[in-house]
C-alpha cells in the first residue's frame, strides 16, 4: 500500500478513536461533579470547565501550529497524543472540582490532537487527492462522536466515570502509538508567514460578507454547545434518578446520527435552491424543534425531537462552508477558514456558560428556549442581512 493511503487509513482512526474518548468522558462532567462532592450548581460548574478548556485551546492552537510549521506536524499529534492520554490519567485522579478544572484547561492547551491529524492528511496526501482525503478523515469525528456518548453511558453504569477516562487514556496511547510506527511525513518547513493576528483581523473587518459568515458560525455553536452542561441531568430529570447511563448517552448522540446520515443530501439541496436558503431553513427549523423540546416530559419525546433537530442543524455546516468558499475572494480564504474556526470555538466558550448559568439558576428547560431564540435570531440575521449581502457580492 502507498505511504499516504496508510497515512489516510491510520489517521482516521486516530481521530475515530479521539472522538469515541472524548465523548465518552465529556458529557457526563455534571454527573462526575456530583461524584465529587459538587451537591450545588453542578450545571453551572460543568459550563466553566467545558468553556475553560474551549478557551485555552482556541489560545493555543495558533501557537501549536506555528511550532508544527518549523518541526512537524507528525511530531505535534504525537506531543498532542501523548498529552491527551496524561490528561484523561489525571481525569481519573481528580479529586474535586477544581483540579478537574485545571487537568480540563491542561487538555484544551497542550493537546491538539484532531488538527494535526487533518494538517498531516493535508500535507502528505497527493495535491490531486487532498480533497477526498480530507473529506474521509473529516468524517471520522461525527461518526465516533455518535457512538462515543453510548458506550460512555454504559461504561458510567459498568466501570464508573473514573473507569471511562482510565479507558480512554488506554485508547489514546494505542493509537498515538499506530501513528508513531505507521504514519510518515516528508517534512519541509514553509516559508515563515509574516501575517499578524490584527493585520487579518483588519483585513476580514473590511469583508461584510465573511464577517456575516462568522457570526453565524458563532451563534450556531453556542446554540448546540448551551446543552452540554444541562442535557444528562435533564434526561436525569425527565427519566428519573435511576435511568440507566446509556440513555443520556443517546440522547446526546443521536443528532449526530442524523447529521451524518442528512449533510450530503442538504449539500445537494443548497446546489439547486441556494445555500443562504439552506443556511436559513436550517436555523428556523431547529429554533422551532428546541422550543417544542422545552415542553418534553418523557425521554423518547425528546429523542424524537432531538433527531428531527438533527436533520435541521445539517442544512447549516454544508451552506457555511460553500458561502466561505465562493462569496469570499481566492486571496482571503485562508483566512477566512481560520477565523471561521476561531468563532466556533468562541461559540464553545459561551454556548456553556449561558447554559450551564441559566440550568443553575433559573431551569434547566429554560436553555432550550434560549438555543431557539438564537436559532430565531440566526434565521432573521440570514434573511435581512447574509442574503442581500451575498445577492450583492454575487452581482458584482
Amino acid at each position: 500500500m502507498e505511504q499516504w493511503r496508510r497515512n489516510i487509513y491510520v489517521l482516521w482512526l486516530a481521530v475515530f478513536i479521539s472522538a469515541i474518548c472524548w465523548t465518552m468522558v465529556m458529557p457526563f462532567t455534571p454527573l462526575y461533579l456530583e461524584q465529587l462532592g459538587v451537591s450545588h450548581s453542578a450545571e453551572l460548574w460543568s459550563g466553566i470547565i467545558i468553556s475553560a478548556s474551549a478557551v485555552c485551546n482556541m489560545l493555543m492552537s495558533p501557537v501549536w501550529g506555528a511550532v508544527g510549521d518549523r518541526y512537524g506536524r507528525r511530531l505535534m499529534m504525537l506531543r498532542a497524543g501523548l498529552f491527551l492520554a496524561v490528561g484523561y490519567v489525571l481525569t481519573a485522579l481528580v479529586t474535586g472540582p477544581n483540579s478537574l478544572l485545571l487537568v480540563r484547561m491542561l487538555i484544551g492547551g497542550l493537546t491538539g490532537f484532531v488538527p494535526m491529524a487533518i494538517a498531516l492528511v493535508g500535507v502528505s496526501t497527493p495535491q490531486q487527492e487532498v480533497g477526498k482525503a480530507l473529506g474521509l478523515v473529516q468524517t471520522a469525528w461525527p461518526a465516533g462522536a455518535i457512538i462515543g456518548p453510548v458506550v460512555g453511558g454504559a461504561a458510567a453504569d459498568w466501570i464508573g466515570i473514573r473507569g471511562s477516562a482510565w479507558a480512554s487514556a488506554v485508547m489514546i496511547a494505542v493509537v498515538t502509538a499506530m501513528v508513531m510506527l505507521m504514519v510518515k511525513e516528508e517534512f519541509a518547513p514553509p516559508p515563515a508567514n509574516r501575517q499578524n493576528i490584527l493585520a487579518d483581523l483588519k483585513v476580514a473587518a473590511s469583508h461584510q460578507v465573511l464577517m456575516v459568515i462568522v457570526l453565524i458560525t458563532a451563534a450556531s455553536q453556542a446554540s448546540i454547545m448551551a446543552l452540554e452542561p444541562v442535557l444528562v441531568p435533564f434526561v436525569k430529570q425527565i427519566a428519573g434518578v435511576n435511568a440507566p447511563g446509556w440513555l443520556s448517552g443517546l440522547l446526546f448522540s443521536i443528532p449526530g446520527v442524523a447529521f451524518v446520515l442528512m449533510t450530503p443530501w442538504w449539500s445537494r439541496r443548497g446546489a439547486k435552491i441556494g445555500y443562504v436558503q439552506t443556511i436559513a431553513t436550517g436555523m428556523l427549523g431547529s429554533g422551532l424543534l428546541y422550543l417544542c423540546q422545552t415542553f418534553v416530559t418523557g425521554p423518547w419525546q425528546l429523542g424524537g425531537l432531538r433527531l428531527v433537530s438533527g436533520v435541521a442543524g445539517a442544512a447549516i455546516g454544508p451552506g457555511v462552508a460553500v458561502l466561505l468558499a465562493t462569496a469570499v475572494p481566492r486571496e482571503l480564504r485562508g483566512r477566512a477558514f481560520g477565523l471561521n474556526q476561531a468563532a466556533s470555538s468562541l461559540g464553545s466558550v459561551v454556548g456553556p456558560l449561558l447554559g450551564g448559568f441559566i440550568g443553575s439558576y433559573i431551569a434547566t428547560r429554560g436553555v432550550f428556549v434560549l438555543t431557539a431564540v438564537i436559532y430565531f435570531a440566526g434565521w432573521v440575521w440570514v434573511k435581512r442581512v447574509v442574503e442581500p449581502r451575498v445577492q450583492m457580492a454575487a452581482a458584482s
